[in-house]
């Protein structure tokens, strides 16, 4: 889908407009509206967004290193695609590794409050992933895990997992990532990262997230 039509102006306020571009362009690969692979052209971006090229140039640098954009010099700057099924499981369990270790420092260190919700979110992802609607539990989890990612309380984790979770979930659509697994194994290992949470088990946490991302014990 190209670059959408209607303008939507950006209005800097607090946060640098840089960041602001960069989460525009984030939000609309994640959603869909920009494809995988679609050139995407300064000029069509500065009229969509209302910005000049400075920041859009600033914001696609960030989202290459982010596994978002793909930029050849003097050739293109496209939406990156999505990892062929040869490529799924290293993809998978890269992002496990990582995220485990988000989850074995956060979740010792979350609230009572804040666990029953994560735990509740974490089945209804299950939920909405085997069943109708698993592209709105990719959605959810996208969310659910960067908030994760916050209650750890590590700075430079935070930054490395933001760096690399948006371009997971671009590279890995939910279709590729349930094709990789199977449904009763994965509910299995959902209900266990659900308790691990309400138990405050940080190390049991991070052996569910590894399991379901499959890195080998």
């Amino acid at each position: 889908m190209p670059v959408p039509l209607e303008r939507s102006p950006i209005a800097p306020r607090r946060h640098l407009l840089r960041e602001m571009v960069e989460e525009r362009i984030r939000s609309a690969i994640l959603a869909g509206t920009l494809a995988p692979g679609e050139l995407l052209h300064d000029a069509e971006l500065q009229d969509w967004l209302g910005v000049s090229r400075t920041p859009i140039r600033d914001a696609l640098n960030e989202l290459a290193r982010a596994g978002l954009i793909e930029m050849e010099p003097n050739r293109y700057t496209r939406v990156a695609e999505v990892c062929e099924a040869h490529d799924a499981l290293d993809a998978l369990q890269a992002f496990g590794v990582l995220l485990g270790g988000v989850m074995r420092l956060a979740v010792p260190r979350m609230g009572d409050k804040d666990r029953r919700r994560i735990a509740r979110e974490v089945e209804r992802v299950r939920d909405g992933l085997l069943g109708d609607a698993p592209g709105a539990a990719r959605d959810r989890a996208y969310e659910m895990c960067d908030r994760i990612a916050e209650l750890a309380c590590n700075e430079h984790l935070l930054q490395m997992y933001r760096g690399a979770s948006a371009g997971f979930f671009h590279k890995l659509p939910v279709e590729t990532f349930l094709l990789q697994a199977d449904p009763v194994v994965l509910r299995g290992h959902l209900e266990a990262l659900a308790t691990a949470v309400r138990d405050g088990d940080g190390v049991a946490a991070e052996l569910a997230v590894e399991a379901i991302y499959q890195v080998p014990r």
